[in-house]
């Protein structure tokens, strides 16, 4: 038995069913691929449900899981007014279901006394941004702020490759794989021209 096979979705599908939606294919099969240990690449238009079906992967994974303290899924966004929708659609079913988990938002925008606090009490999923994650991970409690990290999800993909802050969140990256060997990444946009030098 496989760990997709062993992680059920149920929750997922249920607020899935609660909301009038079938999930889409290429939703099934992110969610799949992620509880299969997979990293990957979802490349669909805009409004397609690609954020649900980056996230829901990982949020079934924390259902499951006995352990649900420490951050689990990094959500990186370059575009940090996103932020905050992104907080919003993902905190929208796990406040619909009563999931015990929480969502938080660290960039340039959050007070000194929220960054403080997620360092004590980290969120299981966090929303930043490439130049946050670099400043998080120079912080002397790195090791154990990302020690139960399963998951990278990278929003916008297309707006990172090639650019400077692409190279800086590739850095990240390396650095977070080095300490986590089995760290799953997922890259979402909407528009990329070549596939294969994105993925």
């Amino acid at each position: 038995m496989n760990a997709a096979q062993q992680i059920s979705l149920d929750p997922i599908l249920t607020w899935f069913q609660r909301q009038g939606w079938t999930p889409l294919p290429f939703q099934q099969e992110a969610w799949d691929a992620y509880l299969c240990g997979e990293s990957g690449l979802i490349q669909v238009p805009t409004g397609s449900g690609k954020t649900y079906a980056a996230v829901m992967g990982p949020i079934a994974e924390l259902l499951a899981a006995e352990h649900k303290k420490g951050l689990h899924l990094l959500y990186v966004t370059p575009l940090r007014a996103l932020s905050r929708d992104l907080a919003l659609a993902i905190q929208k079913p796990i406040g619909e279901m009563g999931w015990p988990l929480q969502v938080g938002i660290r960039n340039g925008d959050t007070g000194s006394y929220e960054r403080g606090k997620q360092l004590r009490s980290p969120p299981q999923i966090l929303i930043t941004t490439p130049e946050s994650l670099s400043l998080l991970l120079a912080n002397p409690k790195a090791n154990e702020l990302f020690a139960d990290l399963q998951g990278v999800v990278l929003d916008e993909w297309h707006e990172l490759m090639g650019s400077k802050r692409g190279t800086q969140t590739e850095l990240c990256l390396s650095w977070l794989r080095s300490q986590r060997p089995k760290l799953r990444i997922w890259a979402i946009s909407a528009t990329i021209g070549n596939l294969d030098e994105a993925a």
